[in-house]
């Protein structure tokens, strides 16, 4: 996975440096701009103060006469000063003596402000367009009348507009010089250092060795430093080709036939076991194809090793050629050939059709003349295949079902292809049987539900789980894995969800009347969640067992979550609304995404117990375990641990956080009787502390 490439240093401070004078000068700018429409205010304010007491005495005179033809005549001639618009001459009691504007006006004056008229002492005011000033006027006798000026912001405006354009043109001629300035700073003084920084970014996350940084003349400490960089690049590039090419020699020892450069037994087996899981995963078939070359000992005995040998590999040859790229060729020794075929389909049918259909190209491809040393050879494989499912992962019973098929192809005259159909044979007759028998014991009534407690801490009883459960007379208690797989490939796993369901509604509602609450896990198939009337199944059985919703938790696995996403959180948003809420079971084994985390609303995860088996001696799982734990806990979900056995996993799982358990180390499923004395009445807390004697061994039985 690729890193995320280094940062430069230079450039970071590169950025600093042209930002920081950038709000410097813009800081500056805005300052020296506020200074002078703060100064060219104060210059009007004194202009109209100085105006008006010059004009004063005379208009006193004036106002004592109320003549307002002497005071027109009076203040006409006062337009010259600069931006003023009009003079307003009011009497004592607030009427107009007289009205004058700039003779040069098109448009009308807004009226003066009442507001600045009603004072009795000099007041002024500030608009977008207009300065208006007022000042009472006096004498001895006391106040006379008022005068009231109108000056136009006009020029105002132009002078700012001029020292922004001013100041913005300066401001970016600035910001260029401190850019270009800072430019030549990083280039002459830092660019070793970014080389410096773009060279180990090269070496740790490319693994890049050839390369080497130029070395200026001047001798500096960056110079000397760059110098000793390219003399340990040149010494790691040496080593880690010496490493690969000792590394490919080994793995060529250990995992590939020296031979044909096959893959041999080990690397087949790991191989195998990767497909194993994958096919569990994906519900995919795969096989194993195993071939023995036909007479070819007699080639051997009659031409000598050599040319044996090269049959051989004149056979491996047509192999690889004849078979996917995802396909695995290995010889395991002698004239015995395997080829591992992954993915072959979702059902035995088209499995074993694929499987066939490479092995018929692989035979015909054999089977055509080897041109050996000038000698025309024929040589014919007898095959065998073996299918293989996430089930059926024992290697070594998978290489002797195919070899057994391989020596059948031989019995039957040699150069052909067998199936084992002794294993495909007895496993559909095994699961027909179980069909049957499933579907009499549900008619029967002979199925019955099992309790597994689940615990916090070391003991504390807080729910439970219900698994069923069939008694079979003829068998005994039949496992959950081999009947669940197959009611799940027809109608009876909806027969039998709601048939679980019902049951447990029931036994809760009668645990409830009898004074004990328990929060009861319910595992859904996802055949039986995709049914269209699932949410009305599930209000019918809520209602008529009168059950409390809210102590349900549907358990699902990511097969439901596979399909529609929002037809599925549609459903479960119906049933949450009931108080039903939801555990994601076996979380980390299928296609586990945090998108389910995200959009559905799941309250818990089952840690699945393939991972719990091995967290004490597989640092894998153990990593997977905790990871799980510590993201389920930043997104405030609960988390169960399922398959506790072990008092050293226990110590684990709480060391990781987990607090939610259920396993044989605390109890095996138990019977609802069993159940009942186990859960804590109304009265008690609902957690209570109950000693469960531990079982050093994994058995099935309730």
């Amino acid at each position: 996975m690729d890193q995320k490439p280094f940062v430069s240093v230079t450039r970071r401070l590169h950025g600093l440096f042209v930002t920081s004078a950038a709000v410097v000068l813009l800081i500056t700018g805005l300052v020296v701009l506020c200074v002078e429409l703060v100064t060219s205010r104060n210059q009007l304010i004194e202009r109209a103060g100085l105006f008006t007491g010059l004009t004063s005495p005379h208009l006193a005179n004036v106002l004592a006469l109320d003549s307002p033809i002497l005071a027109h005549k009076l203040l006409e001639n006062y337009f010259s000063e600069p931006d003023l618009l009009g003079i307003y001459v009011y009497r004592n009691d607030g009427s107009l003596l007289v009205e004058l504007s700039k003779p040069e006006l098109t448009l009308p004056l807004p009226e003066p402000s009442f507001l600045l008229r009603s004072q009795l002492e000099v007041s002024h005011s500030f608009s977008f367009d207009l300065f208006e000033y007022s000042m009472p006027v006096r004498t001895n006798r006391g106040l006379e009348g008022q005068i009231y000026l109108q000056y136009s912001l006009a020029g105002v405006k132009q002078k700012v507009l001029f020292y922004l354009l001013f100041g913005v043109s300066l401001y970016l001629l600035s910001l260029l010089g401190v850019y270009l300035l800072s430019k030549r700073i990083q280039a002459g003084l830092t660019e070793p250092i970014d080389q410096l920084l773009d060279a180990m970014e090269q070496v740790s996350v490319h693994q890049n060795y050839d390369l080497k940084i130029y070395e200026s003349r001047k001798k500096t400490e960056l110079s000397s430093l760059i110098s000793g960089f390219n003399r340990m690049l040149v010494e790691i590039n040496k080593n880690a080709r010496e490493l690969k090419s000792h590394q490919k020699v080994i793995e060529q020892h250990v995992y590939f036939d020296p031979l044909t450069g096959l893959a041999n037994r080990r690397l087949l087996m790991q191989n195998m076991e990767r497909e194993v899981v994958r096919a569990r995963r994906t519900k995919q078939f795969g096989a194993l194809v195993y071939m023995d070359l036909d007479h070819f000992k007699t080639i051997n005995d009659s031409l000598g090793h050599s040319v044996g040998d090269a049959i051989l590999n004149s056979v491996s040859a047509r192999i690889r050629k004849a078979i996917r790229q995802a396909d695995t060729p290995a010889r395991l020794g002698g004239d015995e050939f395997v080829v591992l075929l992954p993915e072959l389909g979702q059902n035995e049918s088209s499995a074993s059709h694929n499987a066939l259909s490479v092995a018929e190209k692989v035979r015909q491809s054999i089977s055509e003349v080897h041109s050996i040393e000038g000698r025309s050879l024929h040589v014919t494989p007898s095959i065998g295949i073996a299918l293989f499912d996430g089930a059926n992962d024992q290697f070594e019973n998978l290489i002797m079902q195919a070899d057994l098929a391989m020596y059948r192809a031989k019995e039957e005259g040699r150069n052909q292809v067998q199936f084992f159909l002794e294993q495909m044979q007895e496993h559909a007759d095994h699961r027909q049987q179980i069909e049957e028998r499933l579907r009499e014991a549900i008619e029967k009534d002979r199925l019955y539900v099992s309790y597994q407690p689940l615990v916090r801490g070391a003991g504390k009883i807080v729910g439970a789980e219900a698994l069923l459960r069939w008694p079979d007379g003829e068998n005994g208690l039949i496992n959950p894995s081999a009947f669940i797989p197959i009611a799940e490939m027809t109608d009876l796993i909806c027969c039998l969800g709601n048939w679980v369901l019902t049951e447990v509604c029931r036994q809760m509602a009668e645990w409830e009347a009898q004074g004990r609450v328990l929060v009861v896990s319910v595992n859904i198939s996802p055949r039986e969640f995709q049914q269209e009337n699932f949410v009305e199944q599930v209000q019918e059985v809520v209602i008529s067992t009168g059950v409390r919703a809210d102590c349900l938790v549907f358990e699902l696995t990511e097969g439901v979550l596979l399909t529609n996403v929002d037809k599925v959180r549609n459903k479960m948003r119906r049933l949450s609304e009931l108080g039903i809420r939801f555990s994601l079971d076996d979380f980390g084994t299928g296609y586990s995404s945090l998108q389910y985390l995200k959009q559905l609303p799941i309250n818990t995860l089952k840690i699945d117990q393939s991972f719990v088996r091995d967290i004490t001696t597989d640092s894998n799982d153990a990593a997977i375990v905790a990871t799980i734990i510590a993201m389920a806990r930043s997104l405030d979900i609960d988390v169960v641990a399922e398959g506790v056995e072990k008092k050293e996993e226990l110590a684990y799982l709480i060391k990781c956080g987990c607090t939610l358990f259920q396993g044989f180390y605390f109890s095996r499923p138990v019977r609802a009787k069993r159940m009942a004395s186990l859960i804590p009445s109304k009265q008690q807390d609902q957690v209570c502390e109950v000693q469960i004697q531990t079982l050093p061994t994994h058995q099935f039985t309730d």
